[in-house]
């Protein structure tokens, strides 16, 4: 007890000096667009002209950030600063009142596309409004372990889910000429000694669950990518030959920003000969005097410089700094507009994962008791993704008592009083979890809820048969000790600021939850393999872990996080183990009832099929449903996961109503890595397509027959 005490205390210093990092930031606003001292007879683009009339000096110049979010310019040829932000909740750091989304992880939990474009459309119209030109998102490393500290800021442990998300926020804000800056490349799956970790992984783990993300995000017009502080297989990524050079640059294409993460260079030779293109925040190994000392020692040759240097404005040139303002006057942060938007995203991502004897939704009526850490606090992720707030959001707590509610204080159920109350009422809410203390970058997450939330949600379904308990977290956490007594539980992860609003909406039953996991719920934490040879200590902090040494042998040594599960990651893993989780990967529950049917399989051309299946809403609610596919190969070549997520599509359908759903399927569904071939390639064979609410809820299934067709 003591111990979690100190722990606490210590990581609510850490995140007091991020915040107070940020409190003193002020920006002047640029209301005009790049004017470039150019000829116009020269028909190379802009980005490679300026680069041909740039000095030596101004290269150098351009290799790193200043004033902590801000890319350089050359007053000289006429190319001015870009400001970058942080991007999770929300732009973060800015003395304004600027929309806030549910965390990434929430977003994922509503497998909705179009509401992820919605929400990237925001993120770059108030880019415009503040003058951002590089938003430092989306995030999409993969839920590896549960207690990862940033998992709140990815979408789930799903590769498939994860660029799906990544793709449709991305589309939404290259409606603005806006970059985004897909993070964090790569395996940065734990944020345990993040500086003195390496991520030894497996050359097909990695091609099929850590990087497809990032490819997708690329091939959707992502012009950044922003490496991770972890070495991958002994090297940093900052200066990752084989990622970097290899696939980023070599197999993928890419010819756009490699930003480094704030701080995360560590030597001058390997970050400028294979490395990022940007050092951030300011110039530690880039700068002047390196940079030229790495030139004399023919480290690397001026090309090497310039090449980094086009990067950098080949990505303003493609989205269209050069001729956009930096700030928009017509954009506006905070809109009503944006802000119904969030409130949307709020209602769409809680996970309904029980409801015994339909104890939701409540009664307006209802004499209610409100209770729990987070209901008394709008709870969010900490660190870079932290919004603060210029007034403070309402709490579900104060928003219930204006309804007639009454508020359970702390450690009420040490007292006779409040548990009389608590027996009396018509029902309980219990809102636990953790919020930017307990959750954030530069350390992991612990995997059991606080003392006084386990007590509270202990004596409430002593005293109450109608017990209702909101979790807010950023992954799985412990429930088994607790959950069986609980008439109904729902897994909100963070909601931002219409967490109020949207949790009594959803609770008094004025919209259904719709939500899905996007990682699987386990019953004990060393239920997941990646848990069993992590760090026994993952959830303390020391001094020594979050600075010391950082990037310096010398001081202190690199130690190992081995992915010894390879491909045996969340409900991979489950599903094939036939291990039976708390609660599966794809799981919710809605107040409505589903049913499925008239699956229909047409093979348009060989190797390319189209399925077609009918939902119908058999409740009484109007509701939505999330029809998942997933696709099972029969007799693979070599070992393979039961199942793999290929398809999803969230549809909103009215009591008795039905609606056709449709999926295209084709050669791409069945890949896997081929370590002799070193390339994707899809085996011939049979493969069931699995359609259902869930991993573990599959409703209709086909089987088909792929055969390699030879040009």
């Amino acid at each position: 007890m003591a111990v979690r005490w100190f722990q606490r205390a210590f990581k609510r210093i850490i995140q007091k000096r991020m915040v107070e990092m940020l409190a003193s930031r002020s920006y002047t606003l640029n209301h005009e667009p790049m004017h470039l001292l150019l000829s116009e007879s020269d028909e190379r683009s802009v980005a490679k002209r300026l680069v041909a009339e740039m000095t030596l000096e101004e290269k150098i110049s351009l290799l790193s950030g200043f004033e902590e979010f801000c890319i350089p310019g050359v007053e000289r040829l006429g190319l001015k600063p870009v400001w970058t932000s942080d991007a999770t909740l929300g732009l973060r750091g800015w003395k304004a009142t600027v929309t806030d989304f549910p965390a990434s992880v929430a977003l994922a939990a509503t497998f909705d596309n179009e509401l992820l474009k919605q929400v990237g459309s925001v993120m770059g119209y108030e880019c415009r409004a503040l003058g951002v030109g590089v938003l430092l998102g989306p995030g999409v490393n993969i839920a590896r372990v549960p207690v990862n500290g940033r998992n709140f800021e990815y979408f789930g442990e799903d590769p498939y889910l994860a660029s799906e998300m990544a793709v449709h926020y991305i589309a939404g804000v290259k409606q603005y000429p806006v970059i985004t800056t897909v993070k964090h490349f790569a395996c940065n799956n734990s944020e345990y000694d993040r500086h003195k970790s390496n991520s030894e992984v497996d050359e097909r783990s990695l091609r099929e669950l850590y990087l497809p993300a990032f490819k997708r995000a690329i091939e959707a017009g992502s012009l950044g990518i922003m490496t991770s502080y972890n070495q991958v297989n002994g090297s940093y990524t900052s200066e990752h030959p084989y990622l970097i050079e290899g696939i980023l640059r070599g197999e993928w294409g890419f010819d756009g920003l490699v930003v480094s993460d704030w701080n995360s260079l560590y030597s001058t030779d390997g970050a400028l000969k294979h490395g990022v293109d940007l050092e951030m925040p300011q110039a530690k190994y880039f700068t002047k005097e390196r940079v030229l000392d790495a030139l004399r020692r023919n480290v690397v040759v001026e090309e090497d410089l310039d090449a980094k240097v086009l990067h950098l404005l080949t990505s303003y040139e493609k989205a269209g700094l050069f001729t956009a303002p930096m700030a928009d006057p017509c954009c506006k942060v905070g809109s009503p507009e944006s802000r119904t938007i969030a409130l949307k995203a709020a209602l769409a991502a809680p996970v309904l994962l029980k409801n015994e004897r339909q104890a939701l939704p409540l009664s307006a009526s209802m004499k209610l008791c409100i209770g729990g850490s987070n209901a008394f606090r709008v709870a969010q992720g900490g660190g870079s993704s932290m919004i603060q707030h210029e007034s403070e959001p309402e709490t579900f707590a104060y928003r219930m008592q204006g309804s007639g509610a009454t508020l359970l204080p702390a450690r009420w159920y040490a007292h006779a009083k409040e548990k009389q109350r608590v027996r009396a009422c018509d029902a309980v809410v219990l809102v636990v979890g953790f919020d930017h203390i307990e959750e954030s970058e530069a350390y992991d997450r612990p995997w059991t809820l606080g003392e006084s939330d386990r007590k509270a949600i202990d004596m409430a379904v002593k005293l109450n048969k109608r017990t209702i308990v909101v979790v807010q977290s950023g992954c799985a956490l412990e429930m088994e000790s607790w959950q069986d007594g609980v008439a109904a539980m729902l897994a909100t992860s963070f909601l931002g600021s219409c967490t109020a609003q949207a949790l009594q909406s959803l609770l008094l039953g004025e919209v259904s939850p719709s939500g899905k996991l996007p990682y699987t719920q386990a019953r004990h934490v060393h239920d997941y393999r990646s848990m069993r040879a992590y760090p026994k200590d993952f959830e303390a902090v020391t001094v020594a872990r979050l600075k010391k040494g950082q990037g310096d042998p010398a001081v202190r040594a690199v130690e190992k996080l081995c992915y010894t599960e390879a491909l045996m990651v969340g409900y991979r893993q489950f599903d094939t183990e036939v291990t039976e989780p708390l609660y599966c990967f794809g799981h919710g529950l809605s107040y409505s009832t589903f049913c499925y049917g008239h699956l229909m399989v047409d093979e348009l051309s060989p190797g390319k099929w189209q399925l077609s299946l009918t939902v119908t809403n058999t409740g009484s609610f109007p509701a939505s449903e999330v029809v998942q596919l997933y696709v099972h190969a029969l007799e693979p070549v070599i070992f393979r996961p039961f199942q793999e997520l290929k398809g999803y599509q969230k549809v909103f359908l009215e009591p008795n109503a039905e609606k056709e759903v449709q999926f295209m399927v084709d050669a791409k569904a069945f890949e896997r890595w081929d370590l002799n071939a070193w390339k994707f390639v899809s085996d011939e064979g049979q493969y069931e397509l699995r359609l259902g609410s869930s991993s573990r809820d599959i409703r209709l299934t086909a089987v088909v027959e792929y055969k390699n067709r030879k040009p």
